[in-house]
Formats: C-alpha cells, structure tokens, sequence
C-alpha cells in the first residue's frame, strides 16, 4: 500500500531537511585555528565565523568572543555573553558612521 503524504507533512520533512543542511553548511564554514603558548603547550582554539569569533580553554570549554562591529570596532564578550570590551578607534568610527 502506498503512503500519501500531506501538505502538513511535506512542509515539515522540507523544514526538517533545510535546518539539517544549514547546520552542515554553517559547520563547514567554521574554521579552528588551535592556539599554543610560547613553550608549545596547547591552550584553547580560536574558532572563526566570518564577522565572529568565538575562543575556547583547554578543555573545550567557551572562555569568549569577539565580533567585528563592521564600521572599525570590535566587541569583545565574556564567558557569560556580558560585553567586556571594545577595541577600535574612534577615527574609524567617525569615518565609518552608519556605513553598512
């Protein structure tokens, strides 16, 4: 006996199938660079995103991440996700004011 499937079904195999496929493409993208210190011991990885990158100890614990704001800043973001810093300048920001 043959199955049908309804719209209802389909909709959700298809969504199903699309987050699958993303979660692939957007794990491919990531690339980890391993971080060493001067004594050649390894520390954590950086893990790079594009616009964000993300920092992880040792023990593959998230310590961090830094997000590049696109107009000559960067944010920084503590373990918990509170803000914990920025780096930039504001010449940077004053040349980059509302640029997208």
């Amino acid at each position: 006996m043959k199955m049908k499937w309804t719209i209802g079904q389909l909709i959700i195999v298809a969504t199903v199938a699309c987050v699958a496929a993303l979660a692939v493409v957007y794990a491919a993208r990531a690339g980890e660079t391993p971080v060493y210190d001067a004594n050649g011991r390894y520390q954590g990885s950086v893990f790079d995103y594009g616009r964000t990158q993300t920092y992880t100890d040792r023990n593959g614990r998230f310590s961090g991440s830094a997000v590049d704001n696109g107009n000559g800043t960067t944010s920084f973001f503590n373990r918990n996700g509170q803000f914990s810093g920025s780096a930039g300048s504001s010449i940077d920001r004053a040349f980059n004011f509302n640029k997208r």
